[in-house]
């Protein structure tokens, strides 16, 4: 039962962590956005939801849609936010795609979000190289742990891209383009000596992702 419970805590904390997210940057879009969605851009944020159901040994178990009154405000082209189960081990994962004006896209990251909603950052934010299908992926991964009892709680990880690659990036408000994708995945803390579930899931998912983005820039 306890175990029940800490699922439920984290799959609480980690979906209302990414809406937060997505709703973040509705300030900071007046600064450097133009707010009228094209036809052609919404077209291609429509191609998120066509992700499919099950990647790899992962099956869609939970699907959270940004609410309308965030549509409105912050006019995401496309976004989708889904929890996936590991068919094997019933590991869960939450994973958040965006795409939008690279304003709102590039601001709040999850150590400014999750720190805030019963955790803290443990460890220092560290960029890590994904080598997937012959192209080199980066993502920022942090961990965080219980504000009460100091336990690891999870472990997140955020990039964004162009359509081309996935990037850590360190200021990507000032990239040279008008908009943005970012990925946000959240999952179990990785025990040590252990294979990162949250960056499985990622190596799983990507294939399938880049199908359905395209270059912004």
């Amino acid at each position: 039962m306890s175990q029940i419970r800490r699922n439920k805590g984290f799959l609480v904390t980690a979906v209302g962590c990414v809406l937060a997210t997505l709703l973040s940057g509705v300030v900071h879009g007046r600064l450097d956005g133009r707010w009228s969605a094209a036809p052609k851009l919404t077209e291609i944020g429509s191609k998120l939801n066509s992700l499919p159901d099950r990647v790899g040994q992962w099956e869609l178990v939970e699907e959270t849609p940004l609410p309308q009154n965030a549509q409105d405000i912050l006019r995401c082209f496309g976004s989708i936010n889904r929890v996936y189960q590991n068919i094997d081990t019933a590991d869960r994962v939450t994973v958040a795609v965006m795409f939008g004006r690279r304003g709102p896209i590039a601001v709040h990251t999850p150590e400014v979000c999750y720190s805030g909603r019963g955790t803290k950052q443990s460890g220092p934010t560290r960029r890590e190289i994904v080598p997937i299908d012959a192209v080199n992926h980066s993502v920022w991964t942090v961990s965080f742990d219980d504000n009460q009892d100091k336990q690891p709680k999870l472990e997140v990880l955020y990039a964004w891209s162009v359509g081309e690659e996935w990037v850590a990036a360190d200021n990507p408000r000032f990239w040279l383009t008008e908009n943005l994708y970012k990925i946000q995945l959240a999952g179990p803390p990785t025990a040590e000596g252990q294979e990162s579930v949250t960056l499985e899931f990622f190596r799983e998912l990507i294939p399938q992702l880049q199908t359905r983005i395209e270059q912004t820039n």
